[in-house]
């Protein structure tokens, strides 16, 4: 069953238990939902229809009351992601549900969200918008983002991530050069793990022959990275400079999109049992690009273009 934007704004004034004598207006209300779910309402519904086309019979009628969609299931999971507390502290956010029915559907709809993942992020999107006098051979940007974590046990030196100073996993998130999309996500890694490490285990044997990525400082080792410093000779590394300075721009402003949901900068509590906490974070950090995809893609946020011609021939 099919929502709009409408269905969703009415149950989300119910799930959260709007007090009658504050107002409820179309201005504040696009406000509240990305402050609270971190998306508006029109992609609240895209989200849930997307879900529900993949649903089985079975479990449409498991999310369904009535033959009514429970639309605010949807709803905790976003706040989890979003709001990342205590389970006490989302509940009273969303009326007051039980904790375990809480984490029950919170949980089955980070999962369903992170599923969205192969629909949404692809890497054969990196050559969209290539513009037709373009020489480059570089199609996306490629950097390690870390999210800290609660020390797992046993210790693990491997764990540590310098960029939080503490327990961390890191992930490799790829954003295609000409459109500003994220058109790939790798991990979770422990985040002693090295970005170069990351790429050569899976992102390198997905390119071209010829094809490069561009990197930060942090890469070495590798003919495929292409770093600041690198251009076919002085005066075009000169030139490229600042056009490759805003291309790294714009991915850390993809990561910092990502981290406004804040189960991916608060300390991750759910490290038990051991075996399972990568799994619980990997469908946490993919549910959250796959949002962020979306909001960037049909959500009127898209990023900023750049100007982009670098040509590493020579």
């Amino acid at each position: 069953m099919h929502i709009d934007k409408q269905h969703v704004e009415i149950i989300a004034k119910e799930t959260l238990c709007w007090p009658s004598n504050r107002k409820w207006t179309p201005k504040d209300v696009d406000k509240r939902m990305r402050s609270i779910f971190g998306t508006p309402a029109f992609m609240i519904a895209d989200l849930w229809n997307r879900i529900w086309d993949r649903l089985g019979a079975d479990e449409k009628d498991e999310v369904c009351k009535k033959e009514t969609p429970q639309v605010q299931y949807l709803l905790y999971a976003l706040v989890l992601l979003k709001v990342y507390s205590s389970e006490e502290v989302h509940c009273s956010i969303v009326g007051w549900p039980t904790t375990r029915t809480f984490r029950k559907w919170s949980w089955y709809f980070v999962k369903k969200i992170s599923e969205l993942k192969d629909d949404i992020i692809k890497l054969g999107r990196r050559f969209e918008d290539i513009p037709d006098d373009c020489v480059a051979n570089c199609f996306i940007s490629v950097d390690g983002t870390d999210c800290p974590v609660f020390e797992p046990w046993p210790f693990d030196s491997k764990m540590f991530s310098h960029k939080s100073n503490g327990p961390a996993l890191r992930y490799e998130v790829g954003v295609a050069i000409f459109t500003g999309f994220i058109v790939w996500v790798n991990g979770p890694f422990k985040a002693g793990t090295q970005d170069s490490t990351i790429f050569r285990l899976n992102l390198k044997h997905h390119l071209y022959e010829d094809e490069d990525v561009e990197v930060d400082r942090g890469y070495r080792g590798d003919e495929k990275f292409k770093r600041p410093d690198q251009g076919s000779d002085a005066d075009t590394r000169i030139k490229s400079l600042k056009d490759k300075s805003i291309v790294r721009g714009r991915h850390e402003n993809v990561n910092g999109r990502l981290k406004i949901f804040n189960v991916l900068t608060t300390y991750f509590r759910h490290m038990k049992p051991n075996n399972l906490y990568m799994k619980k974070h990997q469908m946490c950090f993919e549910a959250v690009a796959v949002i962020t995809q979306l909001k960037m893609e049909f959500g009127g946020e898209k990023l900023y273009d750049v100007e982009y011609n670098e040509n590493y021939f020579f």
